[in-house]
């Protein structure tokens, strides 16, 4: 099974929509997941070598999420960049403290989606290597 590249774990479906054609576009491997508990399940069962994780989602969010892949051993090395809107200010704070590796705002997501993911994952060849 060719490994996934990317966990994109968002619960809109016309943002997760453009991300992944941008992604795929780009040669990346995408599974969309739309909710914080199937992302987390798909983490931890795929280990893709990097997630895009939604602060706003259903059930478990995002900061429930990125705090229990960083407890885990399987999924603590995978880098994780959150996508936010940009009045959440506090919440990226919150989300780096709890070990996110970087953050995206949604509205930037057009010119800034692929550098980002390049530099995770360029994060994730070091921390495999």
């Amino acid at each position: 099974m060719p490994t996934l590249d990317i966990l994109l774990i968002e619960d809109s479906p016309s943002q997760a929509l453009q991300f992944r054609l941008m992604l795929e576009q780009a040669g990346y491997r995408v599974q969309v997941a739309a909710t914080g508990m199937e992302g987390w399940r798909v983490a931890s069962v795929l280990k893709p070598r990097m997630i895009l994780l939604d602060i706003d989602l259903p059930g478990l969010d995002g900061f429930q999420v990125l705090s229990r892949l960083k407890r885990d051993r399987i999924t603590k090395g995978i880098p994780v960049v959150m996508l936010t809107h940009r009045d959440q200010i506090n919440s990226v704070q919150r989300a780096l403290e709890l070990g996110a590796d970087d953050y995206l705002y949604k509205d930037d997501a057009a010119s800034e989606l692929l550098p980002v993911v390049a530099q995770a994952m360029a994060l994730a060849q070091h921390s495999h290597s």
